[in-house]
């Protein structure tokens, strides 16, 4: 049922209620090692050599990028900036801005900078959706790619997604609109967790719970090298999260 949260909307930055749930959720996902190498498993092929991670939260994705050339991550909430800046210190490769992809490109990263530019469980959290986009199509070279993994329909929209800042879920169709109007023509798209989406409908839809618990979450992050190999064999129809990759047009 897990879900991960990378960064905070820009109106919930100066929220209470929205920043106690999501960033007690960010110090649960970091533990669960098998989660989250698995979705970096499955943008990894996508991902090119010079990348801004949008909503790089506390690093939780960004501990696979360490082997790229270049690694700019935008992180808007000082707490977690500064945690990412102290863990990644000795990684020459790897910094941080404390901007919001809505304020890039800019002067510190400017246009064309990047070959990757990976939203990963961020653009939920953003209300012009299609201007987001459109930035991160901006930050990328002429080939480039933009990567964004967004959880999926809105029929298992609940409790956890308000509590979380959550603007929608998406689908295919409405993901790819949103890439139309920023100019980016879609090259990849596919759903993965299909476990988890029943899980999430559940909890967040139908229990009205507003939090992830640390134990099922724990005991989901074991699962998930099984779940893994079930929809490799079979890739399933739907599922928690929607993986998107496009290209500026």
């Amino acid at each position: 049922m897990m879900q991960t949260t990378l960064s905070l909307p820009k109106s919930a930055l100066y929220d209470s209620s929205v920043d106690v749930e999501v960033h007690a959720s960010l110090e649960v996902i970091d533990e669960l090692y098998n989660y989250t190498h698995w979705i970096f498993n499955k943008v990894r092929p996508f991902v090119g050599d010079t990348v801004c991670e949008v909503g790089s939260g506390i690093g939780a994705i960004t501990q696979f990028l360490l082997s790229r050339r270049r690694v700019v991550g935008l992180e808007p909430y000082p707490e977690s900036l500064r945690r990412t800046q102290e863990r990644f210190a000795d990684h020459q490769n790897i910094s941080f801005a404390p901007y919001p992809i809505q304020q890039c490109p800019n002067e510190d990263l400017p246009a064309k900078s990047f070959d990757s530019v990976v939203c990963l469980n961020v653009l939920e959290h953003i209300e012009d959706d299609v201007q987001a986009l459109d930035s991160m199509r901006r930050l990328c070279g002429e080939r480039g790619r933009v990567v964004t993994l967004v959880p999926a329909h809105m029929t298992a929209f609940g409790a956890m997604d308000r509590s979380f800042g959550h603007y929608r879920r998406y689908n295919r169709r409405s993901l790819r609109s949103a890439y139309h109007h920023a100019g980016l023509a879609v090259t990849h798209s596919f759903y993965m967790n299909a476990t988890g989406f029943f899980g999430w409908l559940w909890e967040g839809r139908i229990m009205r719970r507003g939090r992830i618990s640390a134990r099922a979450a724990r005991t989901f992050n074991r699962m998930v090298p099984f779940v893994d190999a079930l929809e490799r064999l079979f890739p399933p129809p739907f599922g928690q999260s929607l993986v998107m990759v496009g290209t500026p047009r």
